[in-house]
């Protein structure tokens, strides 16, 4: 086995995560070079080129990916003009928890949507709510401390929250190494939920997007009125509505813009037929899912003499074949043109690829 298979085959081990679809990204951007028709007459040619590949690939192809790249690596080192490849970097052997915050006012319909998520596409979904009230009845230690705040009318602090959350999603993952997409319902609600998360969580999860469903209060009153006459919850009353919209208003929307911020809210509007509610999140999930997965990262080494012409073609070619084995690839550029030795890549002493 070459060097690059042994790579690729070392990096891939671990568990799969499950996944709708693969989502392969290839990063090639080349780096502009432009100069004046004088200064390009005077500089020399630069004498080899540095082809980097970066692939994001999702949880659920990194497996056949593995087994497909030094297959096509070879092919393109039997090419004139190159000069080997190695694997730089590579995926973590255990993919981190991928998270999606489901936000959106009462009755806004996250529920609903939740439940359709989880049967379409596998996610664990977690309430913080339900959390806390489980943990409450357990009878631990944690729950009695739980019980206090709640009779004393205080807030429980964020911080434990937070670790019912983390350790929820913990315990899905070892039971089952494939359950690593969450959907975490109505939270984060405020920035102490907010701020609380990123302190114990960090970056240990991956947050892919926020499902922001946006409905009218007139809508969702409508709404929580009407299941108010079966639901048997006593905060589904005119009086209380009004109350969880004004703090739904002043708490949870800078929490919206927070993330929209990043680019990564997705705004459904909520007030539809379910169904119609159901295809676009459809779509925000294919997208959230583009942004889950594993990276490698790969050098080509070519001579200039014999690539420089042909180094868009090059491009083309990775690309075609990299999205008839994988769709939904996104590709882009990154050449280094190297006038002296490419001893600093370490290319004298790569072994033989075969």
């Amino acid at each position: 086995m070459s060097f690059l298979a042994r790579e690729i085959s070392r990096c891939a081990a671990g568990p799969l995560a499950a996944c709708s679809a693969g989502i392969a990204t290839i990063a090639l951007a080349v780096r502009d070079a432009s100069q004046s028709s004088e200064s390009q007459a005077q500089a020399a040619p630069p004498s080899k080129l540095v082809h980097e590949l970066s692939f994001k690939i999702g949880d659920k192809v990194v497996g056949d990916f593995a087994n497909w790249l030094p297959t096509f690596l070879k092919t393109l080192l039997e090419k004139p003009g190159m000069l080997g490849a190695k694997v730089l970097a590579s995926a973590d052997t255990v993919p981190k928890p991928g998270v999606v915050f489901v936000l959106g006012g009462p009755g806004a319909g996250k529920g609903t949507q939740s439940s359709m998520i989880v049967e379409k596409y596998g996610y664990t979904h977690l309430s913080a709510g339900d959390l806390l009230r489980a943990e409450r009845k357990s009878g631990s230690a944690q729950g009695q401390m739980i019980d206090e705040y709640i009779k004393e009318g205080k807030i429980v602090p964020v911080e434990v929250t937070v670790k019912l959350l983390q350790d929820a999603m913990n315990k899905t993952i070892a039971e089952d190494a494939s359950k690593t997409r969450f959907l975490v319902d109505g939270f984060p609600r405020n920035t102490n939920n907010l701020s609380g998360w990123q302190q114990v969580v960090g970056d240990s999860a991956q947050v892919g997007g926020v499902l922001f469903y946006d409905c009218s209060e007139e809508t969702m009153e409508a709404r929580l009125l009407e299941r108010g006459k079966t639901s048997g919850r006593s905060d589904d009353n005119i009086e209380s509505i009004r109350k969880r919209f004004k703090t739904y208003t002043l708490e949870t929307a800078p929490i919206i813009a927070y993330y929209d911020h990043q680019s990564l809210v997705h705004k459904i509007d909520g007030a539809r037929p379910v169904e119609a509610v159901s295809a676009d999140t459809d779509i925000a999930i294919a997208a959230i899912e583009g942004r889950f997965g594993r990276h490698y990262v790969v050098h080509i080494y070519a001579n200039a003499g014999d690539m420089l012409a042909t180094s868009a073609a090059l491009i083309s070619q990775v690309a075609d074949a990299a999205t008839k084995r994988f769709p939904g690839v996104v590709v882009s550029g990154r050449i280094f043109r190297v006038d002296a030795s490419l001893k600093a890549f370490g290319i004298d002493n790569l072994p033989a690829f075969d």
